[in-house]
């Protein structure tokens, strides 16, 4: 989990914002059920369905076996660098913290609430 202050408030932004990350943080959630019962490789089925460059990115390198450590600075490069703000920012945070604890074989509940944590106080119903 990247830990920056900085970086912290940079990614700030309101509630509805936030409230409107929750179906990428179920579908980081999907994504780990799907590689936790047929294995890494399964994601590639998904990769139509991404849209988003960076949650692509990531998906892609997943799938090509890179190392994890690659990955992480891979991912963490563009966060710090391509002068991401408030949502955009916190949702290339959100998909990094998913996509890693999906290659290291988290579960699925798991990958749920440790990005869900970056969306502060969006109510419980919305992750259902």
């Amino acid at each position: 989990m990247i830990r920056d202050l900085a970086l912290a408030a940079k990614a700030s932004c309101s509630s509805e914002d936030q409230a409107s990350l929750a179906p990428l943080v179920l579908h980081l959630k999907k994504l780990a059920e799907l590689a936790g019962k047929q294995g890494l490789l399964a994601l590639e089925g998904e990769l139509a369905q991404i849209s988003d460059p960076f949650f692509n990115l990531g998906v892609q390198l997943i799938i090509d076996k890179v190392e994890p450590e690659n990955v992480q600075y891979i991912l963490d490069s563009d966060i710090y660098y391509n002068h991401s703000n408030g949502r955009e920012l916190l949702k290339k945070i959100i998909i990094r913290e998913g996509l890693l604890r999906i290659q290291a074989g988290d579960s699925p509940r798991n990958v749920l609430i440790c990005t869900r944590v970056f969306l502060g106080k969006v109510a419980d119903s919305a992750f259902r």
